[in-house]
C-alpha cells in the first residue's frame, strides 16, 4: 500500500473529519497552558541564592554537627542513669564485644538474657476498686 492509497483510505473512512481535530487542539492547548503556568511561577520555585552569609552559617553548623558527632563517638557519658544506660567510645565497645565473643556459647546466653530483659512484658496494673464497694 502506497502513501497515497492510505490517504484515500483515511478520507473514505472519515476518521479525520472533525472527530480527532478538537481533541488534538485541546491537548495542545493544555500543554500551552501548562507551559505558561510554569513560566509564570519559575521565579517562585527557585531557592534563594547562597550568599557569603548563608555559606558561613552552613559552615559553622557543619562544624558544630561534626564536633558533636566526634564527641559522641569518643567520649563517656550517662544517657539514662535510672535505667543504667551509658555511652562509651566505639573503640572500647568493640574491645568489649571481642572479649565477650571469645566464648560464643556464653555470649549467646548473655545476648538471649538481654533480649528477654529488653522485651519483658510488664505486669498488669491492679484493678481499681469501684467506689460503690
Amino acid at each position: 500500500m502506497k502513501f497515497g492509497d492510505s490517504m484515500k483510505w483515511v478520507k473514505n473512512h472519515g476518521s479525520c473529519q472533525g472527530g480527532v481535530l478538537p481533541y488534538f487542539l485541546f491537548v495542545v492547548g493544555l500543554f500551552f497552558v501548562m507551559a505558561v503556568v510554569l513560566w509564570l511561577t519559575r521565579d517562585e520555585a527557585r531557592p534563594p541564592e547562597v550568599g557569603a552569609a548563608r555559606a558561613s552559617l552552613r559552615a559553622k553548623n557543619l562544624a558544630e554537627v561534626r564536633s558533636a558527632g566526634e564527641s559522641a563517638l569518643t567520649s563517656y557519658a550517662i544517657v539514662n542513669a535510672d535505667e543504667h544506660i551509658y555511652q562509651i567510645p566505639v573503640a572500647r565497645a568493640m574491645e568489649i564485644m571481642i572479649r565477650e565473643w571469645e566464648q560464643p556459647e556464653e555470649a549467646l546466653q548473655m545476648l538471649a538474657e538481654r533480649v528477654d530483659l529488653a522485651t519483658a512484658v510488664p505486669p498488669t496494673a491492679p484493678e481499681v476498686p469501684s467506689e460503690f464497694e
